[in-house]
């Protein structure tokens, strides 16, 4: 097996263990898990800490990536990077108002008419 600055990589005289197969399948479930239940709460901008999330900083995960052959910080630095830019997805970039042709001034009140003294010409 190659090893780079301590990550590994594929080896490839390696053999299929079913019991490997089978905790790598249990953590891509809680990874899938914890994916869809952060997507609903950044689209509906909730801000809770989820359960899923908690699994992360559990012993039972670093059990789960030990039986998987992984290792839990670089799993974990791709969840978080992963959760980073689907938060990024869902993040509005400006702070506008999303009625599109409406004129604000300076009351709480849409559409209301001037009273002349503000205009774009009354500065000039």
């Amino acid at each position: 097996m190659a090893n780079f600055q301590g990550l590994k990589t594929i080896n490839l005289e390696e053999t299929k263990d079913p019991y490997r197969n089978l905790w790598r399948n249990v953590l891509i479930v809680g990874i899938e898990d914890l994916f869809k239940k952060k997507e609903i709460q950044y689209k509906f901008k909730n801000k809770k800490y989820c359960v899923e999330e908690m699994w992360l900083h559990h012993e039972d995960f670093d059990l789960v990536c030990e039986y998987s052959q992984l290792s839990p910080k670089i799993v974990k630095d791709k969840i978080i990077k992963a959760l980073k830019v689907m938060e990024k997805k869902y993040v509005k970039k400006n702070n506008l108002s999303e009625m599109q042709g409406k004129w604000f001034y300076k009351t709480n009140e849409l559409n209301r008419r001037s009273d002349g003294s503000y205009t774009p010409m009354s500065a000039v």
